[in-house]
């Protein structure tokens, strides 16, 4: 049964951040749909965020939460040398995927961004990507492990991340890759987690890295010529996301290739974070 508490968090944040974004209407009648769910999923973050500390101390029995999740910053530069370490491969994984369509005659021309898109890629990283990480391969993979074991647990928390991100506009030829490459990428950052030794900068930083510099390839910064076949872009001819390519799909397999080996070595950090005593000992 001990996993009726990690379903029943998130059975009462989410309606909880409904609840209170529909006060907005008593400042503006005129808000959308659209702009209320957003506001409602931010405020289940915070609201998550808030509780987090005592769900470590009551669930975890640690007094050092952010350990546990792998956000420990007492080592400022450590922190930063591991979220570059993350980020540089995000660049080294796009240029594979840059200099294959290039050498296939498959982009036009470069192009350039505004600085306001600039901004939300930065947005991106700061945002919603740190909040996936610190939900998913924080709370809810050391909830997995706690309950299922180290690897039966990343299997579980992938899953979760994939059918997190379930769209209804896309139909099932396009979903079943889509999910695919999320799946594939939620194990690539779980395992990078390992490799890490327990923490979480490194999976900021290659996780960020991706979303935010397609999201500037998307924008303008490279142009790819109409005879470039969908399904070497994404899912389909309507969804450019790599992740659910053929090539995104291919290059996260050979990066689960390569990391199996220092997983073996590794692994038992994630395992050991939870079971930080409450004198915080780090394992």
């Amino acid at each position: 049964m001990q996993w009726i508490p990690t379903f029943t968090l998130f059975l009462f944040l989410y309606p909880a951040g409904w609840i209170i974004s529909r006060l907005f209407y008593l400042f503006d009648r005129d808000v959308s749909s659209n702009n209320l769910s957003i506001i409602g999923t931010i405020i289940s973050f915070i609201l998550f965020l808030a509780v987090l500390p005592s769900w470590g101390r009551i669930r975890w029995k640690t007094n050092n939460l952010w350990l546990s999740i792998g956000l420990d910053s007492n080592n400022k530069f450590k922190a930063l040398k591991i979220f570059l370490s993350g980020f540089i491969f995000s660049v080294f994984l796009i240029f594979i995927l840059f200099i294959f369509y290039f050498i296939c005659g498959w982009i036009d021309r470069l192009g350039y961004i505004k600085f306001t898109e600039f901004l939300n890629a930065i947005l991106l990283i700061v945002g919603i990507v740190l909040a996936e990480e610190i939900i998913f391969r924080g709370w809810l993979m050391e909830e997995m492990s706690l309950m299922f074991g180290l690897r039966r647990g990343i299997i579980l928390q992938s899953t979760i991340f994939s059918l997190a991100h379930y769209r209804s506009d896309i139909g099932l030829l396009a979903l079943i890759p889509f999910l695919t490459g999320l799946f594939l990428f939620g194990l690539v950052l779980t395992l990078r987690r390992t490799i890490d030794r327990g923490s979480l900068w490194g999976c900021i930083g290659l996780h960020g890295g991706l979303v935010g510099i397609w999201y500037l390839f998307d924008s303008g910064i490279v142009v790819f010529s109409i005879d470039t076949p969908y399904f070497l872009l994404g899912p389909s001819r309507n969804m450019v996301n790599p992740i659910g390519s053929v090539t995104g799909i291919t290059i996260l397999l050979a990066t689960l290739f390569f990391q199996r080996r220092l997983f073996a070595r590794t692994g038992r950090f994630l395992t050991s974070t939870v079971n930080a005593s409450f004198k915080d000992e780090i394992p």
